[in-house]
């Protein structure tokens, strides 16, 4: 037998390697990092370009974002100067934002039907607080966006292939609703209907988001608060945050082993394929993801749109 020494020395010696092994469920966890929000780079100068497919631009590109057009009578804040910093980039922190804390009577639901769809419903209204809007004046915003339009719900339909694939050609980006996130609420590609950045020109809540001509609530950037309503990220991947219109989800901005994604780690449409949780399960399909930097949150559909 031991004796008792032997066994003091054995069992510090296996505390001891027991300390030191790598965990299994941790491998490569990188700590968490913080973004670089004082330079970010305007979407529409090159290489961050606006393509219109039918102004002349018949492919999407790299860290771009694919218009199919630009309505007529576009509109908003086109004024970003006194964030803009002297190497061109933009300063999220000295943007203001759309200032209250109005709160909704939100429907939403998400179902598989059992026949390979996933149906979205809803009323297009936030299960969290937003700003004021119209917004007010004599507020910082409205000396940079005048925006006078309210919220109002909508009906939300969306039937939705329940595995999603990727088409032969990708496809370009209307204007409305590209997505729907978990909160309920639309998810917009990165441009205004001037054809400018709309998160570096205009006016959002501290969600990152805000309303339009259509009376809609919509997000163009993945502010923090809406990034930890949806779910608090702790390490490794993120988690989804919503679906795009042609089945694929969105998730936030860290990658597989917790790293800040850019638009630059990503395909022209915003997305790349590896392992992911998809309804419980992991699994190897294309993604999208949300960004910090141009054009946020899709360059073009990698599957097919409804």
């Amino acid at each position: 037998m031991l004796s008792i020494s032997h066994f003091q020395i054995l069992l510090i010696v296996l505390i001891t390697i027991s300390s030191c092994k790598k965990p299994d469920d941790g491998d490569d966890i990188v700590p968490p990092e913080t973004p670089d929000l004082t330079h970010l780079p305007f979407g529409g100068v090159a290489p961050t370009n606006i393509l219109i497919r039918n102004q002349g631009n018949p492919d999407p590109d790299f860290l771009s974002l694919w218009l199919c057009g630009l309505p007529s009578n576009g509109a908003g804040a086109n004024n970003a100067g006194d964030w803009t910093n002297p190497d061109g980039t933009w300063d999220y922190t000295q943007k203001p934002q759309v200032e209250g804390n109005v709160t909704w009577n939100h429907e939403f639901n998400i179902a598989l039907d059992g026949n390979g769809n996933r149906i979205i419903t809803g009323n297009a209204l936030p299960n969290h607080p937003t700003g004021v809007f119209p917004i007010q004046q004599g507020t910082a915003a409205h000396q940079y966006d005048g925006n006078p339009n309210v919220i109002s719900e909508h009906v939300v339909y969306y039937s939705l292939p329940e595995m999603p694939e990727i088409a032969s050609s990708p496809s370009c980006v209307g204007f409305g609703p590209a997505g729907i996130s978990l909160t309920g609420c639309a998810i917009y590609h990165g441009a205004s209907t001037l054809g400018t950045d709309a998160s570096a020109h205009e006016m959002l809540d501290r969600f990152g988001g805000h309303t339009d001509g259509t009376e809609r609530y919509h997000y163009h950037f993945p502010a923090q608060d809406l990034q930890d309503h949806i779910h608090l990220h702790e390490h490794g991947h993120s988690e989804l945050m919503g679906y795009m219109i042609d089945g694929f989800g969105i998730y936030g901005p860290h990658g597989e082993n917790g790293e800040i994604l850019t638009s630059a780690d990503l395909d022209e449409c915003h997305g790349h394929t590896h392992m992911i949780r998809w309804d419980g399960e992991m699994i190897e399909m294309y993604h999208y993801h949300w960004t910090y930097d141009f054009p946020y949150t899709i360059g073009c559909y990698r599957g097919t749109p409804q």
